[in-house]
C-alpha cells in the first residue's frame, strides 16, 4: 500500500509549533532509513521521540542554585505549595 508522502515543509512548522527541534531535525534522515529497512511506523516514531527526549535531559538544568530539582517550575511549584495553606490550618 503506496501513501503519498507527507509535505515536509508543512510537517516542519507542525513539528516546529509543538516545539519539536530534535524531531524536526532528524525526521528525514530516519524516516529515509526506516523506508529501506522496513520499520513499522511505532518503531521509527518511538525511535524519534527516543532522541527529543534525550537532548531535553542534556538541555534541562536546575533553574535556580541552590535548587537540585531540575526543570524550570520547580522553585515556582515549591513557592506555590508553601502559600497553600494546609486544611489543618482552615479549619481553625
Amino acid at each position: 500500500m503506496n501513501t503519498p508522502a507527507y509535505d515536509a515543509g508543512r510537517l516542519a512548522l507542525m513539528l516546529n509549533e509543538l516545539r519539536l527541534p530534535t524531531i524536526a531535525r532528524l525526521w528525514p534522515e530516519f524516516a529515509e532509513r526506516s523506508d529501506k529497512e522496513g520499520w513499522q511506523a511505532t518503531r521509527l516514531i518511538g525511535a524519534l521521540l527516543e532522541h527529543e527526549l534525550a537532548e531535553r535531559a542534556k538541555r534541562r538544568r536546575p533553574a535556580h542554585p541552590n535548587c537540585t530539582t531540575t526543570g524550570s517550575r520547580a522553585p515556582h511549584n515549591q513557592r506555590a505549595a508553601r502559600s497553600i495553606p494546609a486544611a489543618s490550618d482552615a479549619a481553625s
